[in-house]
């Protein structure tokens, strides 16, 4: 009823809409200006009955920002969201969600609380190991949407509801029989063609290009040799190894921190346990000196018709069962104990396995030891590392001088381009996260620092020392560039030249094998059966990529039985002459056939439910709060 819903929980903001062509402008139902002072100012929205609270706006906006932060860099920010109308569209959403769910009122339609609940109890997500549902999972996944209990509710409430809206109309649409056909055929009729193909790189170019010729390809390709903008930049990076060397750990501080720790290191004994209870002592100790030599509980449990013993699994002493452990480990061998009393009853416990504990050696977790100080004295040495740094850049110390503190880098980048290389097209070395750096360059202002980046390894602020716009390359640092260009397009030309001098060559009695024979600089082919996008229908056949491509195909398949044609294919041209018309096997071809009549039934489905949507949301009103609106808008 509400599948899906398990995959809509991960998504940036939850169950994000049941079918995408659902976005509708506010044109369709229209937009008022101000809401009525009378209603709560906390509603930003409302549609008749139906009410947006202003929390639930927020949620899924701050939701919005954390993925775009995630996926951008921690530099954008709420404002570079609302910038971007972020918080427009999800207005526009909100406001086509809130005109479903009270066309939905008015139709009669209304889904119980305990169908909902059930539904959610069935999710995949919510169920753990043993089958079963398990409320922490639950509550994990409402926590990390901002959700508490009540409001997902609601939102399941309402994707159910538009869902059995949407299920008649879209359900019902059938793709006609004539359109399938008509788009099967299109996209399963294959070609077979015989072809000659000329390669750029078989071509001899014996004329060598004067000045004019190479200034006149550089000034017809001068975006090809333009540089992009570059930008100098500097950066204080500051790490905590640096500051914090592992050297400088002593040894008294190992032992000291290894003494005061020691439980970290010790393993506890375990006892893998299982239990027969009884009501008294008496029931208890008559089962207890029943037991033969080599008994265990399933065998006693057989015998005194107490039935299968309980399995309590591997316990350690501060295992929390209730009850006190410390008879089962003062047993240090496997077996059945004395009759032991708790609240529960009286028990007979049998351990089946068990392990003693032990102590790891210093030596063993000495590099351990030494990166758990060396993080945690970091952690304070960095925090004031990078409040110095910020002190000294807002009192103009150049970074140059504040790198030589002990414990800080300089990076220094004469120019870098978005794609982290200079302007010998070099690649940049970087000691931090190079996309990261390379974003936040490119969005700092000329002549100012950024904000200070953290991460766990390393903390740094950079400052664009100058910007240096895009500008063409000077002829001569390019020449050899323009010298390969204008032999690729001399290359081109040739072959072209070549193919045009093939297709007059070519008459009904020729064979295009002949025309290959005795020539370096032509190859015969076969090509196909091929389709109209350059692949085959055959399982395992193969269309070799430099045989293809947009132009020919179309050509290809404009063209009649006997036609031939030429076009420019990868590192060349080609000539086809087509040889056969395969129109598509209904029989054959029924999984693509298939394929077509899904996509045509998808269409028509989605084109229905959007035909309908707006005949609802036009009968509704969608009122704005724009005052409460604008106060959760970032400034």
């Amino acid at each position: 009823m509400i599948q899906g819903l398990q995959q809509a929980v991960k998504e940036s903001w939850l169950l994000k809409g049941f079918l995408g062509i659902l976005m509708l402008s506010f044109a369709v139902w229209g937009v008022g200006d101000a809401i009525n002072p009378a209603v709560d100012p906390n509603v930003v929205i409302k549609v008749d009955q139906v009410e947006v609270r202003a929390e639930e706006l927020q949620r899924r906006f701050n939701d919005e920002v954390d993925q775009l932060r995630n996926a951008i860099g921690p530099d954008f920010t709420a404002k570079d969201a609302a910038d971007l109308g972020i918080m427009n569209n999800l207005i526009a959403e909100l406001s086509e969600r809130a005109t479903l769910d009270m066309a939905a009122r008015e139709m009669g339609i209304n889904v119980p609380d305990s169908i909902l609940r059930r539904a959610v109890m069935q999710q995949d997500a919510f169920i753990d190991e043993t089958g079963n549902f398990n409320q922490i999972l639950l509550n994990s996944v409402l926590a990390s949407n901002n959700l508490t209990q009540q409001a997902f509710v609601d939102l399941v409430r309402s994707d159910v509801t538009r869902q059995i809206m949407f299920q008649p109309i879209a359900s019902n649409a059938g793709a006609p029989t004539a359109m399938v056909d008509a788009l099967f055929q299109y996209r399963a009729e294959q070609r077979s063609a015989d072809v000659l193909y000329v390669a750029d790189e078989a071509v001899q170019i014996d004329e060598e290009p004067d000045e004019t010729a190479l200034r006149s390809v550089y000034d017809e390709n001068i975006s090809a040799f333009t540089a992009p903008e570059y930008r100098e930049v500097e950066a204080v990076v500051i790490r905590p190894t640096d500051l914090v060397p592992p050297e400088s750990i002593t040894d008294d501080e190992i032992q000291t921190f290894y003494d005061e720790n020691i439980d970290r290191y010790r393993t506890q004994p375990t006892r893998t346990v299982r239990q027969l209870i009884f009501s008294t002592e008496l029931d208890a100790q008559a089962a207890f000196d029943q037991i033969q030599e080599g008994d265990t509980l399933v065998e006693l449990g057989d015998r005194t018709g107490m039935g299968a013993p309980i399995d309590l699994g591997e316990l350690r002493a501060n295992s929390d069962l209730g009850f006190d452990l410390s008879s089962i480990f003062e047993q240090n061998e496997k077996g059945i104990g004395a009759p032991v009393q708790s609240d529960f009853g009286w028990h007979l416990f049998e351990i089946t396995d068990l392990t003693t504990g032990s102590i790891k050696a210093l030596p063993v977790v000495r590099s351990e030891i030494i990166d758990f100080i060396v993080s945690d004295r970091a952690f304070d040495e960095m925090y004031e590392a990078t409040i110095y740094l910020e002190d000294q850049l807002a009192a103009g110390t150049p970074m140059t001088e504040i790198a030589e503190t002990p414990g800080y880098n300089r990076i220094y980048f004469k120019t870098m381009d978005r794609d982290g290389r200079d302007y010998t097209g070099a690649r940049l070395a970087f000691s931090v996260d190079q996309d990261r750096f390379i974003r936040l360059s490119f969005s700092t202002p000329a002549g100012l620092e950024s904000q200070l980046v953290e991460t766990e390894e390393y903390a740094y602020i950079l400052r664009v020392a100058s910007v240096i716009e895009p500008a063409p390359k000077p002829y001569e640092r390019v020449a050899a560039e323009v010298w390969t260009l204008w032999e690729q397009q001399a290359r081109s030309a040739a072959t072209l030249t070549t193919a045009e001098s093939l297709l007059d060559d070519i008459g009904p009695s020729v064979k295009l094998p002949d025309l290959a024979t005795d020539r370096d600089d032509i190859e015969f082919a076969k090509l196909g059966p091929v389709t109209r996008f350059g692949d085959s229908l055959i399982i395992g056949s193969i269309i070799p990529a430099r045989l293809v491509s947009p132009a020919l195909m179309e050509r290809l398949f404009e063209a009649d039985t006997g036609d031939v044609v030429q076009a420019r294919v990868a590192g060349g041209h080609i000539v086809a002459k087509l040889n056969e018309i395969l129109p598509p096997d209904a029989a054959e071809l029924e999984q693509i056939r298939e394929q077509v009549a899904g996509a045509v039934s998808s269409s028509l489905s989605n084109d229905l439910v959007a035909g309908f949507t707006q005949s609802v949301t036009r009968e509704f009103n969608v009122v704005l709060n724009r005052e409460a609106i604008d106060e959760l808008i970032p400034q």
